[in-house]
């Protein structure tokens, strides 16, 4: 990404990464995301191509500051400020309130983008890596006797797939029956 997200930005800053982003989440909701070209971006969001090339190399990097948003709904820096065992279960259950209240959206985005597609696939990452480098710094892995990082990776994929298995393939499963998933997914006496 062009823009410095590590900088607190100006308003103007502000308006313009909200229009672009929201702009891009509602097409996604109405067409497949190879479809959507940064003209239609541009047209809708009223800002010219020279704009969003200031802020954005394309329209892949504008997705992964929509991740980035729902990222910071989920205030992934407190979670980190924890050093606390019960990262991963607070992270989860942060991770599974938001795809709950954006359950409607996602079913939209799933109607015209296709399960194993790109932005499925980009949406999917983006939050593995996110819970990734959460887990590396925060989780006590010397009970396992395991490379931190193998067992980062481990746990994220584990959570993502829980949740991918809720939401994205739509299983109905409540916060208490996805705990229960992922506690004997990954045996989490381990960590706690």
């Amino acid at each position: 990404m062009k823009y410095d997200l590590t900088k607190k930005p100006t308003r103007g800053a502000q308006r313009t990464l909200a229009s672009f982003s929201t702009t891009m989440i509602n097409l996604l909701s109405k067409e497949p995301f190879e479809k959507i070209s940064v003209n239609k971006i541009c047209n809708i969001s009223n800002f010219p191509r020279a704009t969003f090339y200031n802020y954005f190399d394309d329209k892949f990097d504008l997705v992964d500051y929509c991740w980035y948003v729902i990222a910071q709904e989920i205030e992934v820096d407190k979670v980190t400020e924890l050093k606390s065992n019960k990262t991963l279960i607070i992270y989860f259950d942060r991770l599974y309130d938001v795809f709950k209240d954006n359950q409607p959206l996602l079913d939209n985005i799933l109607l015209y983008n296709d399960f194993s597609g790109q932005l499925v696939n980009s949406f999917v990452n983006y939050f593995k890596n996110t819970v990734q480098e959460i887990l590396e710094q925060s989780i006590d892995y010397s009970k396992t006797g395991l490379p931190v990082e193998l067992m980062a990776d481990h746990c994220s994929e584990t959570v993502i797939l829980v949740l991918k298995w809720i939401f994205l393939k739509r299983h109905d499963a409540d916060k208490k029956l996805a705990h229960e998933y992922l506690e004997k997914l990954l045996n989490l006496d381990q960590f706690i």
